[in-house]
Protein backbone atom coordinates (compact mmCIF):
# COMPACT_ATOMS: atom_id res chain seq x y z
CA UNK A 1 0.00 0.00 0.00
CA UNK A 2 1.43 3.42 -0.93
CA UNK A 3 2.29 5.99 1.67
CA UNK A 4 -0.62 8.26 0.66
CA UNK A 5 -3.11 5.45 1.31
CA UNK A 6 -1.78 4.42 4.71
CA UNK A 7 -4.29 4.40 7.56
CA UNK A 8 -3.80 7.28 9.96
CA UNK A 9 -5.30 9.13 12.90
CA UNK A 10 -7.89 11.73 11.80
CA UNK A 11 -7.03 15.41 12.06
CA UNK A 12 -9.30 18.44 12.34
CA UNK A 13 -9.67 20.01 8.87
CA UNK A 14 -9.65 23.51 10.42
CA UNK A 15 -6.72 23.47 12.85
CA UNK A 16 -4.92 20.23 11.94
CA UNK A 17 -5.01 19.03 15.52
CA UNK A 18 -5.94 15.63 16.92
CA UNK A 19 -9.33 15.21 18.60
CA UNK A 20 -11.12 12.67 20.75
CA UNK A 21 -13.26 9.93 19.17
CA UNK A 22 -16.90 10.98 18.81
CA UNK A 23 -19.24 9.64 21.45
CA UNK A 24 -22.93 8.91 21.79
CA UNK A 25 -25.04 11.63 23.32
CA UNK A 26 -28.64 11.89 24.47
CA UNK A 27 -31.21 13.02 23.59
CA UNK A 28 -31.00 11.92 19.98
CA UNK A 29 -32.36 14.39 17.46
CA UNK A 30 -32.06 13.47 13.79
CA UNK A 31 -30.46 10.04 13.76
CA UNK A 32 -28.04 7.58 15.35
CA UNK A 33 -24.97 9.81 15.27
CA UNK A 34 -22.07 10.32 17.63
CA UNK A 35 -20.59 13.70 18.45
CA UNK A 36 -17.53 15.63 19.55
CA UNK A 37 -15.79 19.01 19.62
CA UNK A 38 -12.25 19.98 18.71
CA UNK A 39 -10.17 22.28 20.88
CA UNK A 40 -10.36 24.92 18.12
CA UNK A 41 -14.15 25.19 18.58
CA UNK A 42 -15.28 23.08 15.63
CA UNK A 43 -17.93 20.44 16.31
CA UNK A 44 -18.15 17.15 14.46
CA UNK A 45 -20.79 14.49 13.85
CA UNK A 46 -20.03 10.92 12.82
CA UNK A 47 -22.27 9.15 10.30
CA UNK A 48 -21.02 5.55 10.16
CA UNK A 49 -23.02 4.81 6.99
CA UNK A 50 -21.87 7.82 4.98
CA UNK A 51 -25.38 8.05 3.55
CA UNK A 52 -27.03 10.56 5.88
CA UNK A 53 -24.90 13.63 5.30
CA UNK A 54 -27.90 15.97 5.11
CA UNK A 55 -29.04 14.92 8.56
CA UNK A 56 -25.42 15.00 9.81
CA UNK A 57 -25.08 18.59 8.55
CA UNK A 58 -28.29 19.62 10.33
CA UNK A 59 -27.18 17.84 13.50
CA UNK A 60 -23.76 19.55 13.44
CA UNK A 61 -25.35 22.96 12.89
CA UNK A 62 -27.80 22.32 15.73
CA UNK A 63 -25.06 21.14 18.09
CA UNK A 64 -22.84 24.13 17.27
CA UNK A 65 -25.75 26.45 18.18
CA UNK A 66 -26.64 24.42 21.32
CA UNK A 67 -29.85 23.38 19.51
CA UNK A 68 -31.12 26.96 19.31
CA UNK A 69 -32.77 26.35 15.94
CA UNK A 70 -33.84 29.98 15.59
CA UNK A 71 -30.19 30.97 15.65
CA UNK A 72 -29.09 28.01 13.51
CA UNK A 73 -31.45 28.61 10.59
CA UNK A 74 -30.63 32.31 10.46
CA UNK A 75 -26.92 31.62 9.81
CA UNK A 76 -25.38 31.72 6.35
CA UNK A 77 -22.79 29.16 5.13
CA UNK A 78 -19.35 30.56 4.30
CA UNK A 79 -20.31 33.81 6.06
CA UNK A 80 -21.31 32.62 9.54
CA UNK A 81 -19.78 29.14 9.51
CA UNK A 82 -17.52 26.81 7.54
CA UNK A 83 -18.03 23.12 6.75
CA UNK A 84 -15.64 20.25 6.05
CA UNK A 85 -15.70 16.47 6.17
CA UNK A 86 -13.32 13.56 6.70
CA UNK A 87 -14.21 10.49 4.61
CA UNK A 88 -13.50 6.79 5.20
CA UNK A 89 -13.54 7.18 8.97
CA UNK A 90 -13.64 4.01 11.07
CA UNK A 91 -14.92 4.63 14.63
CA UNK A 92 -13.71 1.19 15.76
CA UNK A 93 -10.10 2.25 15.81
CA UNK A 94 -10.55 6.02 15.45
CA UNK A 95 -8.69 5.81 12.16
CA UNK A 96 -9.06 7.07 8.60
CA UNK A 97 -8.59 4.43 5.89
CA UNK A 98 -8.10 6.40 2.63
CA UNK A 99 -8.49 3.27 0.51
CA UNK A 100 -11.96 2.69 1.97
CA UNK A 101 -11.05 -0.65 3.60
CA UNK A 102 -9.70 -1.50 7.02
CA UNK A 103 -6.69 -3.72 7.53
CA UNK A 104 -8.98 -6.68 8.20
CA UNK A 105 -10.82 -6.11 4.90
CA UNK A 106 -13.96 -4.34 6.13
CA UNK A 107 -15.49 -1.64 3.94
CA UNK A 108 -15.26 1.71 5.73
CA UNK A 109 -17.89 4.28 4.74
CA UNK A 110 -17.96 6.48 7.84
CA UNK A 111 -17.86 10.26 7.50
CA UNK A 112 -16.98 12.90 10.07
CA UNK A 113 -18.86 16.10 9.26
CA UNK A 114 -17.19 19.20 10.75
CA UNK A 115 -18.74 22.64 11.25
CA UNK A 116 -17.12 25.73 12.76
CA UNK A 117 -19.01 28.91 13.64
CA UNK A 118 -17.61 32.39 13.28
CA UNK A 119 -15.97 33.35 16.58
CA UNK A 120 -18.49 35.99 17.67
CA UNK A 121 -21.44 33.67 16.96
CA UNK A 122 -19.77 30.68 18.63
CA UNK A 123 -19.48 32.74 21.83
CA UNK A 124 -23.28 32.81 22.12
CA UNK A 125 -23.66 29.03 22.30
CA UNK A 126 -20.27 27.74 23.41
CA UNK A 127 -21.16 27.35 27.10
CA UNK A 128 -24.12 25.11 26.24
CA UNK A 129 -22.07 23.05 23.79
CA UNK A 130 -19.33 22.59 26.38
CA UNK A 131 -21.92 21.50 28.93
CA UNK A 132 -23.20 18.83 26.53
CA UNK A 133 -19.70 17.64 25.71
CA UNK A 134 -17.93 18.61 28.92
CA UNK A 135 -16.07 15.30 29.19
CA UNK A 136 -15.60 12.08 27.34
CA UNK A 137 -17.39 9.49 29.51
CA UNK A 138 -14.97 7.09 31.12
CA UNK A 139 -14.86 3.64 29.59
CA UNK A 140 -17.26 1.18 31.18
CA UNK A 141 -15.71 -0.64 34.12
CA UNK A 142 -14.94 -4.29 33.57
CA UNK A 143 -18.18 -6.22 33.48
CA UNK A 144 -18.54 -8.20 36.68
CA UNK A 145 -17.58 -11.82 36.35
CA UNK A 146 -21.10 -12.73 37.39
CA UNK A 147 -24.14 -10.70 36.50
CA UNK A 148 -26.75 -10.03 39.14
CA UNK A 149 -29.61 -12.49 38.76
CA UNK A 150 -33.30 -11.65 38.82
CA UNK A 151 -33.72 -12.66 42.45
CA UNK A 152 -30.68 -10.66 43.57
CA UNK A 153 -31.97 -7.54 41.84
CA UNK A 154 -35.41 -8.11 43.31
CA UNK A 155 -33.89 -8.42 46.79
CA UNK A 156 -31.87 -5.18 46.41
CA UNK A 157 -34.98 -3.30 45.25
CA UNK A 158 -37.03 -4.67 48.15
CA UNK A 159 -34.35 -3.56 50.65
CA UNK A 160 -34.00 -0.15 48.97
CA UNK A 161 -30.25 -0.73 48.50
CA UNK A 162 -29.94 1.94 45.81
CA UNK A 163 -26.13 2.40 46.00
CA UNK A 164 -25.62 -1.29 45.16
CA UNK A 165 -28.09 -1.08 42.26
CA UNK A 166 -26.42 2.09 40.94
CA UNK A 167 -22.97 0.51 40.97
CA UNK A 168 -24.28 -2.63 39.27
CA UNK A 169 -26.17 -0.66 36.58
CA UNK A 170 -23.15 1.50 35.81
CA UNK A 171 -21.10 -1.62 35.17
CA UNK A 172 -23.85 -3.60 33.42
CA UNK A 173 -26.96 -1.82 32.05
CA UNK A 174 -28.77 -5.17 31.83
CA UNK A 175 -29.58 -4.58 35.51
CA UNK A 176 -32.08 -1.93 34.35
CA UNK A 177 -34.09 -4.59 32.51
CA UNK A 178 -34.15 -6.70 35.66
CA UNK A 179 -35.59 -3.77 37.62
CA UNK A 180 -38.04 -2.94 34.81
CA UNK A 181 -39.66 -6.38 35.21
CA UNK A 182 -40.74 -5.39 38.71
CA UNK A 183 -42.88 -2.53 37.35
CA UNK A 184 -45.50 -5.08 36.37
CA UNK A 185 -45.96 -6.39 39.92
CA UNK A 186 -49.58 -6.32 41.16
CA UNK A 187 -48.26 -5.28 44.60
CA UNK A 188 -48.32 -1.42 44.69
CA UNK A 189 -45.52 -1.16 47.30
CA UNK A 190 -43.26 -3.39 45.25
CA UNK A 191 -44.09 -1.47 42.07
CA UNK A 192 -43.30 1.91 43.62
CA UNK A 193 -40.03 0.53 44.97
CA UNK A 194 -39.10 -0.48 41.42
CA UNK A 195 -40.02 3.00 40.07
CA UNK A 196 -37.70 4.76 42.53
CA UNK A 197 -34.89 2.22 42.07
CA UNK A 198 -35.09 2.36 38.27
CA UNK A 199 -34.76 6.14 38.21
CA UNK A 200 -31.64 6.15 40.35
CA UNK A 201 -30.01 3.14 38.67
CA UNK A 202 -30.70 4.55 35.18
CA UNK A 203 -29.07 7.87 36.08
CA UNK A 204 -25.95 5.99 37.20
CA UNK A 205 -25.94 3.88 34.04
CA UNK A 206 -26.31 7.01 31.87
CA UNK A 207 -22.84 8.18 32.87
CA UNK A 208 -21.31 5.38 30.79
CA UNK A 209 -24.20 4.02 28.70
CA UNK A 210 -26.34 7.05 27.69
CA UNK A 211 -27.83 5.35 24.63
CA UNK A 212 -28.90 2.28 26.61
CA UNK A 213 -30.78 4.51 29.04
CA UNK A 214 -32.24 6.55 26.19
CA UNK A 215 -33.51 3.36 24.58
CA UNK A 216 -35.06 2.27 27.89
CA UNK A 217 -36.80 5.63 28.28
CA UNK A 218 -38.25 5.43 24.77
CA UNK A 219 -39.37 1.85 25.43
CA UNK A 220 -41.19 2.91 28.62
CA UNK A 221 -43.03 5.66 26.75
CA UNK A 222 -43.91 3.37 23.83
CA UNK A 223 -45.21 0.76 26.29
CA UNK A 224 -47.45 3.35 27.93
CA UNK A 225 -48.85 4.29 24.51
CA UNK A 226 -49.56 0.67 23.57
CA UNK A 227 -53.13 -0.12 24.58
CA UNK A 228 -52.34 -3.85 24.34
CA UNK A 229 -49.49 -3.63 26.87
CA UNK A 230 -49.68 -3.34 30.65
CA UNK A 231 -48.54 0.22 31.38
CA UNK A 232 -48.23 -0.07 35.15
CA UNK A 233 -45.45 2.13 36.43
CA UNK A 234 -44.01 2.96 33.00
CA UNK A 235 -44.73 6.70 32.94
CA UNK A 236 -43.81 7.07 36.61
CA UNK A 237 -40.47 5.33 35.93
CA UNK A 238 -39.85 7.56 32.90
CA UNK A 239 -40.41 10.57 35.16
CA UNK A 240 -37.94 9.27 37.73
CA UNK A 241 -35.25 8.80 35.07
CA UNK A 242 -35.74 12.40 33.89
CA UNK A 243 -35.72 13.63 37.51
CA UNK A 244 -32.31 12.07 38.16
CA UNK A 245 -30.78 12.71 34.70
CA UNK A 246 -32.34 15.98 33.45
CA UNK A 247 -29.54 17.14 31.15
CA UNK A 248 -29.68 14.36 28.56
CA UNK A 249 -33.35 13.40 28.92
CA UNK A 250 -35.25 16.59 29.86
CA UNK A 251 -36.72 16.91 26.36
CA UNK A 252 -38.84 13.79 27.06
CA UNK A 253 -41.07 15.90 29.33
CA UNK A 254 -43.01 16.90 26.21
CA UNK A 255 -43.74 13.20 25.54
CA UNK A 256 -45.02 12.76 29.09
CA UNK A 257 -47.31 15.80 28.91
CA UNK A 258 -48.85 14.46 25.70
CA UNK A 259 -50.37 11.62 27.77
CA UNK A 260 -52.60 14.13 29.60
CA UNK A 261 -55.00 13.66 26.69
CA UNK A 262 -55.40 10.00 27.77
CA UNK A 263 -57.66 9.89 30.89
CA UNK A 264 -56.34 6.53 32.23
CA UNK A 265 -52.76 7.84 32.13
CA UNK A 266 -53.37 11.23 33.76
CA UNK A 267 -52.59 10.33 37.37
CA UNK A 268 -49.29 8.71 36.33
CA UNK A 269 -48.31 11.74 34.23
CA UNK A 270 -49.17 14.18 37.01
CA UNK A 271 -47.11 12.20 39.51
CA UNK A 272 -44.13 12.07 37.10
CA UNK A 273 -44.36 15.79 36.30
CA UNK A 274 -44.58 16.63 40.00
CA UNK A 275 -41.47 14.59 40.78
CA UNK A 276 -39.50 16.26 37.97
CA UNK A 277 -40.82 19.72 38.80
CA UNK A 278 -39.89 19.39 42.47
CA UNK A 279 -36.18 19.57 41.62
CA UNK A 280 -36.18 20.91 38.02
CA UNK A 281 -39.24 23.19 37.59
CA UNK A 282 -37.64 25.02 34.68
CA UNK A 283 -37.54 21.81 32.62
CA UNK A 284 -41.29 21.32 32.99
CA UNK A 285 -42.20 25.00 32.56
CA UNK A 286 -40.51 25.30 29.20
CA UNK A 287 -43.25 23.01 27.88
CA UNK A 288 -47.03 23.65 27.69
CA UNK A 289 -47.94 22.36 31.16
CA UNK A 290 -50.96 24.64 31.78
CA UNK A 291 -53.59 21.94 30.92
CA UNK A 292 -52.80 20.63 34.42
CA UNK A 293 -54.77 23.56 35.88
CA UNK A 294 -57.95 22.39 34.16
CA UNK A 295 -57.53 18.99 35.85
CA UNK A 296 -58.04 20.63 39.24
CA UNK A 297 -61.74 20.50 38.37
CA UNK A 298 -61.69 16.86 37.24
CA UNK A 299 -64.54 14.78 38.75
CA UNK A 300 -62.11 12.01 39.84
CA UNK A 301 -60.44 12.73 43.24
CA UNK A 302 -57.30 10.89 42.12
CA UNK A 303 -56.86 13.25 39.13
CA UNK A 304 -57.60 16.57 40.83
CA UNK A 305 -55.57 15.49 43.86
CA UNK A 306 -52.53 14.57 41.77
CA UNK A 307 -52.94 17.80 39.76
CA UNK A 308 -52.85 19.80 43.02
CA UNK A 309 -49.79 17.86 44.18
CA UNK A 310 -47.95 18.40 40.85
CA UNK A 311 -48.68 22.16 40.76
CA UNK A 312 -47.46 22.47 44.33
CA UNK A 313 -44.22 20.69 43.45
CA UNK A 314 -43.83 23.10 40.49
CA UNK A 315 -44.60 26.13 42.67
CA UNK A 316 -46.96 27.32 39.93
CA UNK A 317 -48.16 30.71 41.22
CA UNK A 318 -51.04 30.90 38.74
CA UNK A 319 -52.61 27.88 40.49
CA UNK A 320 -53.13 29.77 43.77
CA UNK A 321 -56.80 30.65 43.21
CA UNK A 322 -57.98 27.22 41.99
CA UNK A 323 -56.02 25.46 44.75
CA UNK A 324 -57.66 27.66 47.35
CA UNK A 325 -61.07 26.49 46.14
CA UNK A 326 -59.97 22.87 46.71
CA UNK A 327 -58.82 23.47 50.29
CA UNK A 328 -62.02 22.03 51.74
CA UNK A 329 -62.29 19.03 49.39
CA UNK A 330 -62.33 15.96 51.65
CA UNK A 331 -62.44 13.33 48.88
CA UNK A 332 -59.67 10.75 49.45
CA UNK A 333 -57.16 9.17 47.07
CA UNK A 334 -53.87 7.23 47.25
CA UNK A 335 -50.64 9.25 46.88
CA UNK A 336 -47.06 7.96 46.82
CA UNK A 337 -44.93 10.83 48.13
CA UNK A 338 -41.58 9.32 47.15
CA UNK A 339 -41.25 7.40 50.42
CA UNK A 340 -44.56 5.73 51.24
CA UNK A 341 -48.02 5.15 49.82
CA UNK A 342 -50.79 6.73 51.88
CA UNK A 343 -54.42 7.83 51.74
CA UNK A 344 -54.84 11.60 51.74
CA UNK A 345 -57.63 14.05 51.00
CA UNK A 346 -57.62 16.38 48.01
CA UNK A 347 -57.98 19.33 50.39
CA UNK A 348 -54.96 18.27 52.44
CA UNK A 349 -52.81 18.12 49.29
CA UNK A 350 -54.19 21.44 48.00
CA UNK A 351 -53.41 23.20 51.29
CA UNK A 352 -49.86 21.82 51.29
CA UNK A 353 -49.43 22.95 47.67
CA UNK A 354 -50.59 26.47 48.57
CA UNK A 355 -48.11 26.65 51.45
CA UNK A 356 -45.32 25.57 49.11
CA UNK A 357 -46.27 28.19 46.51
CA UNK A 358 -46.83 31.05 48.95
CA UNK A 359 -43.81 30.37 51.19
CA UNK A 360 -41.02 29.00 49.00
CA UNK A 361 -37.84 27.87 50.67
CA UNK A 362 -35.29 30.62 51.09
CA UNK A 363 -32.58 30.09 48.53
CA UNK A 364 -29.54 32.11 47.68
CA UNK A 365 -30.02 34.21 44.58
CA UNK A 366 -27.95 32.90 41.69
CA UNK A 367 -27.11 36.30 40.18
CA UNK A 368 -23.77 36.14 38.41
CA UNK A 369 -21.03 38.40 39.63
CA UNK A 370 -19.35 40.68 37.09
CA UNK A 371 -16.79 38.77 35.11
CA UNK A 372 -13.26 39.23 36.30
CA UNK A 373 -11.09 40.32 33.41
CA UNK A 374 -7.37 40.66 33.14
CA UNK A 375 -5.99 44.21 33.50
CA UNK A 376 -6.10 46.06 30.18
CA UNK A 377 -2.98 47.23 28.40
CA UNK A 378 -2.61 51.02 27.92
CA UNK A 379 -3.63 50.58 24.27
CA UNK A 380 -6.78 48.64 25.18
CA UNK A 381 -7.66 51.15 27.91
CA UNK A 382 -7.48 53.91 25.33
CA UNK A 383 -9.58 51.86 22.88
CA UNK A 384 -12.22 51.22 25.57
CA UNK A 385 -12.36 54.92 26.50
CA UNK A 386 -12.85 55.80 22.82
CA UNK A 387 -15.57 53.12 22.45
CA UNK A 388 -17.44 54.50 25.48
CA UNK A 389 -17.18 58.01 24.00
CA UNK A 390 -18.59 56.76 20.67
CA UNK A 391 -21.39 54.97 22.55
CA UNK A 392 -22.39 58.17 24.36
CA UNK A 393 -22.29 60.16 21.13
CA UNK A 394 -24.44 57.48 19.46
CA UNK A 395 -27.03 57.90 22.22
CA UNK A 396 -27.14 61.66 21.51
CA UNK A 397 -27.37 61.14 17.73
CA UNK A 398 -30.16 58.62 18.25
CA UNK A 399 -32.19 60.99 20.42
CA UNK A 400 -31.76 63.75 17.83
CA UNK A 401 -33.01 61.50 14.99
CA UNK A 402 -29.65 60.82 13.32
CA UNK A 403 -30.14 57.06 13.02
CA UNK A 404 -27.45 56.36 10.40
CA UNK A 405 -24.71 58.22 12.28
CA UNK A 406 -25.81 56.59 15.54
CA UNK A 407 -25.74 53.10 13.98
CA UNK A 408 -22.19 53.59 12.71
CA UNK A 409 -20.95 54.74 16.13
CA UNK A 410 -22.73 51.88 17.93
CA UNK A 411 -21.09 49.42 15.51
CA UNK A 412 -17.63 50.83 16.11
CA UNK A 413 -18.16 50.73 19.88
CA UNK A 414 -19.60 47.19 19.72
CA UNK A 415 -16.52 45.90 17.90
CA UNK A 416 -14.29 47.11 20.75
CA UNK A 417 -16.64 45.90 23.51
CA UNK A 418 -16.70 42.39 22.05
CA UNK A 419 -12.94 42.31 21.50
CA UNK A 420 -12.29 43.31 25.10
CA UNK A 421 -14.94 40.97 26.55
CA UNK A 422 -17.20 43.77 27.86
CA UNK A 423 -20.36 41.67 27.70
CA UNK A 424 -22.81 44.11 29.34
CA UNK A 425 -21.77 47.03 27.13
CA UNK A 426 -21.88 44.78 24.06
CA UNK A 427 -25.41 43.63 24.93
CA UNK A 428 -26.60 47.23 25.34
CA UNK A 429 -25.05 48.23 22.02
CA UNK A 430 -26.66 45.25 20.28
CA UNK A 431 -30.08 46.12 21.68
CA UNK A 432 -29.85 49.78 20.63
CA UNK A 433 -28.61 48.81 17.18
CA UNK A 434 -31.53 46.41 16.91
CA UNK A 435 -33.96 49.19 17.89
CA UNK A 436 -32.54 51.43 15.16
CA UNK A 437 -32.91 48.64 12.59
CA UNK A 438 -36.57 48.35 13.64
CA UNK A 439 -37.08 52.12 13.25
CA UNK A 440 -35.81 51.79 9.68
CA UNK A 441 -38.08 48.80 8.99
CA UNK A 442 -35.20 46.30 8.85
CA UNK A 443 -36.59 43.47 10.97
CA UNK A 444 -34.14 40.91 9.55
CA UNK A 445 -31.20 43.06 10.64
CA UNK A 446 -32.62 43.54 14.14
CA UNK A 447 -33.20 39.86 14.96
CA UNK A 448 -29.57 38.59 15.29
CA UNK A 449 -28.66 41.70 17.30
CA UNK A 450 -31.46 41.09 19.79
CA UNK A 451 -30.49 37.40 19.98
CA UNK A 452 -26.87 38.28 20.77
CA UNK A 453 -28.00 40.62 23.56
CA UNK A 454 -30.42 37.98 24.85
CA UNK A 455 -27.63 35.41 25.15
CA UNK A 456 -25.65 37.78 27.38
CA UNK A 457 -28.69 38.37 29.64
CA UNK A 458 -29.21 34.65 30.04
CA UNK A 459 -25.55 34.07 30.80
CA UNK A 460 -25.56 36.90 33.36
CA UNK A 461 -28.74 35.66 35.06
CA UNK A 462 -30.75 38.82 34.31
CA UNK A 463 -34.36 37.60 33.84
CA UNK A 464 -35.98 41.04 33.56
CA UNK A 465 -33.70 42.13 30.71
CA UNK A 466 -34.22 38.70 29.13
CA UNK A 467 -38.00 39.23 29.26
CA UNK A 468 -37.83 42.69 27.67
CA UNK A 469 -35.52 41.52 24.87
CA UNK A 470 -37.63 38.42 24.26
CA UNK A 471 -40.65 40.74 23.84
CA UNK A 472 -38.79 42.54 21.05
CA UNK A 473 -37.86 39.23 19.39
CA UNK A 474 -41.50 38.12 19.52
CA UNK A 475 -42.51 41.42 17.85
CA UNK A 476 -39.96 40.78 15.08
CA UNK A 477 -41.39 37.33 14.41
CA UNK A 478 -44.90 38.81 14.46
CA UNK A 479 -43.94 41.29 11.73
CA UNK A 480 -42.22 38.51 9.76
CA UNK A 481 -45.36 36.36 10.11
CA UNK A 482 -43.26 33.60 11.70
CA UNK A 483 -45.04 33.35 15.05
CA UNK A 484 -44.27 29.64 15.33
CA UNK A 485 -40.65 30.69 15.97
CA UNK A 486 -41.81 32.96 18.79
CA UNK A 487 -43.32 30.11 20.80
CA UNK A 488 -40.14 29.12 22.77
CA UNK A 489 -39.59 32.76 23.73
CA UNK A 490 -43.20 33.14 24.91
CA UNK A 491 -42.89 30.06 27.13
CA UNK A 492 -39.64 31.38 28.64
CA UNK A 493 -41.29 34.79 29.19
CA UNK A 494 -44.21 33.02 30.90
CA UNK A 495 -41.79 31.23 33.23
CA UNK A 496 -40.11 34.54 34.16
CA UNK A 497 -43.45 36.23 34.77
CA UNK A 498 -44.56 33.35 37.00
CA UNK A 499 -41.31 33.44 38.99
CA UNK A 500 -41.75 37.17 39.55
CA UNK A 501 -45.42 36.76 40.53
CA UNK A 502 -46.44 39.13 37.70
CA UNK A 503 -49.94 37.91 36.82
CA UNK A 504 -50.48 40.62 34.20
CA UNK A 505 -47.43 39.66 32.19
CA UNK A 506 -48.29 35.96 32.59
CA UNK A 507 -51.72 36.67 31.10
CA UNK A 508 -50.16 38.51 28.15
CA UNK A 509 -47.76 35.61 27.49
CA UNK A 510 -50.57 33.05 27.59
CA UNK A 511 -52.64 35.18 25.20
CA UNK A 512 -49.68 35.30 22.82
CA UNK A 513 -49.22 31.52 23.12
CA UNK A 514 -52.90 31.06 22.30
CA UNK A 515 -52.54 33.32 19.24
CA UNK A 516 -49.64 31.20 17.95
CA UNK A 517 -51.54 27.93 18.39
CA UNK A 518 -54.58 29.42 16.67
CA UNK A 519 -52.46 30.44 13.67
CA UNK A 520 -51.00 26.93 13.61
CA UNK A 521 -54.55 25.56 13.37
CA UNK A 522 -54.34 23.93 16.80
CA UNK A 523 -57.55 25.32 18.32
CA UNK A 524 -57.63 22.99 21.35
CA UNK A 525 -54.20 24.16 22.50
CA UNK A 526 -55.19 27.77 21.79
CA UNK A 527 -58.31 27.38 23.92
CA UNK A 528 -56.28 25.96 26.82
CA UNK A 529 -54.00 29.01 26.78
CA UNK A 530 -56.84 31.52 26.38
CA UNK A 531 -58.90 29.97 29.20
CA UNK A 532 -55.98 30.13 31.59
CA UNK A 533 -55.24 33.75 30.62
CA UNK A 534 -58.90 34.65 31.15
CA UNK A 535 -58.85 32.98 34.57
CA UNK A 536 -55.73 34.93 35.57
CA UNK A 537 -57.28 38.24 34.46
CA UNK A 538 -60.48 37.57 36.40
CA UNK A 539 -58.56 36.68 39.56
CA UNK A 540 -56.49 39.88 39.34
CA UNK A 541 -59.63 41.99 38.78
CA UNK A 542 -59.06 42.83 35.10
CA UNK A 543 -62.64 42.12 34.09
CA UNK A 544 -62.46 44.00 30.78
CA UNK A 545 -59.50 41.93 29.52
CA UNK A 546 -61.15 38.73 30.73
CA UNK A 547 -64.38 39.64 28.94
CA UNK A 548 -62.56 40.27 25.65
CA UNK A 549 -60.85 36.90 25.93
CA UNK A 550 -64.07 35.13 26.90
CA UNK A 551 -65.77 36.47 23.79
CA UNK A 552 -62.99 35.06 21.63
CA UNK A 553 -63.08 31.75 23.52
CA UNK A 554 -66.80 31.33 22.84
CA UNK A 555 -66.26 32.07 19.16
CA UNK A 556 -63.37 29.59 18.92
CA UNK A 557 -65.38 26.91 20.77
CA UNK A 558 -68.14 27.32 18.20
CA UNK A 559 -65.64 26.89 15.38
CA UNK A 560 -64.25 23.74 17.02
CA UNK A 561 -67.73 22.27 17.36
CA UNK A 562 -68.62 23.16 13.76
CA UNK A 563 -71.34 25.63 14.76
CA UNK A 564 -71.74 28.81 12.76
CA UNK A 565 -70.24 31.98 14.20
CA UNK A 566 -73.13 34.42 14.72
CA UNK A 567 -70.79 37.32 14.08
CA UNK A 568 -69.71 36.01 10.68
CA UNK A 569 -71.24 36.98 7.36
CA UNK A 570 -73.53 34.45 5.68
Amino acid sequence: MGRGLASHEPRCPFCGGAFAPPREMEPRHLGDFSYGACACGAVYVCDVTGRNLGAAYSEALGLACDYDWDLAWNLLPETDYLEAQVDHYDPRGHLVHPAGRSEDGRTVRGVLFFLKLRADIAEVAQDGVRRRLRAQPPPPPPRPARRLGKREVESLVARGDHPALEAAAEADPLVLRRIQRLLYSPDPERRWGAVIALGRAAAAAARRHPSAVGDLLRQLIYAAADSAAAGWGTLEAAGEIIRHAPDPYGSFVRNLLAFLRDPPARAAVLWAVGRIGEVHPDIVKRHPYFPILDLLADPAPEIRGHAAWALGRLRAREAGGPLGRLAGDEAAFSLFDGHRLRRVSVGEVARAALRRIQHPAKTAEAHMKPEETAPLSPEDEAALAEALRLYREADIERNQGGSLDAMEKYRQALEVFERLGRAAEAANACEKLGDLHIQRGDFNGALPLYQRALAVCEKKGDPLSFYLLAEKIVDVYRHRQQMEKALPYLFRMLEIAESAGDAGRAGLCLTGIGDVYQRQDEPEKALEAYRLASRIYREMGSKKQAAILDEGIVRLERLCSGAADPGSQP
